[in-house]
């Protein structure tokens, strides 16, 4: 249900100043990903009585409609409450998805008037038909490639593969839903030899990880007009980690090295201190 600028024939809370009071989303939603599914959980909010007092005798109903393009999803979920907790298979969607919540007539309403109305309504009674819109309390999005559950780690958005034949110099490639290190052959057949020893995190991060991730950023706003994955992934954490950036996407060029030491956990020093620790063990071992 596309609900902007729509024009109803009776005054709905949340539209304009129809109603007066509060209506809206409370806080944002969580999302947590399983290997099965979405669950979303979040919570609306209205001050109005008269609706709740409808909700109550199973006259109106709170709704959410998800509707994903990717896969042609659509589907509405109700509830009593003004708590959701929603439970999507993670078959069912890709890219972009869309999250519209409003409060609806289950039945015929006759007479229906709200203390709350707009003084241009004083006077006046509205007969509602079934599914007719009462309130609307707001929308929000979510890229279901994002991997919000894995948005501290680096491989949420980026990955290490090799060059193609011939080719003897490491290459960035940013246009892809991940930042791709691509190593010459000859080095990635070594990296997969020890990439995955997380002992050797920390000197990863700070050697091709560090320097793939600076470049990406100085290159920011142009990728993230493009919708790429790994920039979409950037955004949710500089919007929610407010020590990253202040909550702001916008990035000074000259803050990068900063952010991209704060994005990685401090990667010189995890390095440094792994090197230490090293270097303590082998002189232990020639002990």
């Amino acid at each position: 249900m596309k609900l902007n600028n729509l024009i109803l024939p009776h005054p709905v809370l949340g539209q304009s100043d129809d109603i007066s009071g509060k209506c809206q989303l409370k806080d944002d939603p969580t999302i947590h990903v399983t290997d099965e599914s979405y669950q979303v959980e979040f919570e609306v909010e209205h001050d109005n009585g008269t609706i709740a007092d409808l909700v109550k005798v199973g006259k109106a109903i709170y709704c959410c409609e998800v509707l994903c393009s990717g896969t042609l999803f659509r589907e509405i979920f109700y509830s009593n409450s003004l708590v959701f907790n929603l439970n999507i298979p993670r078959t069912a969607l890709r890219n972009r998805v869309d999250f519209q919540t409003y409060c609806l007539a289950t039945k015929e309403i006759l007479n229906y008037n709200n203390p709350a109305f707009h003084t241009d309504f004083e006077g006046f009674t509205f007969d509602l038909e079934k599914a007719d819109l009462l309130a609307v309390f707001g929308s929000f999005t979510f890229n279901a490639d994002i991997e919000y559950h894995k948005l501290q780690a680096a491989s949420s958005f980026m990955q290490i593969v090799p060059n193609e034949p011939g080719k003897t110099l490491t290459e960035y490639v940013l246009d892809d839903s991940k930042i791709q290190i691509k190593l010459p052959e000859e080095s990635y057949e070594k990296y997969r030899f020890f990439g995955k020893n997380k002992d050797l995190a920390p000197i990863i991060h700070a050697s091709l990880v560090q320097n793939a991730l600076t470049i990406a950023l100085f290159n920011f706003p142009e990728h993230l007009d493009r919708g790429n994955i790994w920039a979409l992934s950037i955004k949710h954490r500089l919007e929610n980690e407010l020590e990253l950036n202040n909550g702001s996407v916008q990035i000074d060029s000259v803050k990068v090295p900063d952010l991209v030491q704060k994005l990685l956990g401090n990667p010189n020093e995890r390095m440094i201190l792994r090197l230490d620790e090293m270097s303590a063990q082998n002189e232990n071992d020639i002990e």
